[in-house]
């Protein structure tokens, strides 16, 4: 589940990237990056990390909604 105050904080130029923590199906947790930042920023943030990058840039919170109740689905819930 995504934070409210992620969700609820994002200004006009905040993106959010959803990275995952021991990889593709592990514990995800959220990156409030700039619009401006390019893909080798948000790498090189995950790889200090130690996650993977699913997926960034993302803006709309329904979308955002939506990607992270699906992965949630994916890794062993409803669905």
């Amino acid at each position: 589940m995504i934070p409210t105050h992620i969700l609820e904080g994002l200004g006009p130029s905040d993106r959010v990237a959803i990275l995952a923590r021991g990889g593709s199906r592990g514990e995800l947790h959220f990156l409030v990056h700039a619009a401006s930042d390019g893909p080798g920023v948000i790498l090189a943030h995950a790889a200090r990390d130690g996650s993977e990058v699913l997926t960034t840039h993302m803006k709309d919170k329904r979308a955002i909604l939506a990607f992270v109740a699906s992965r949630e689905r994916d890794v062993g819930g409803e669905g």
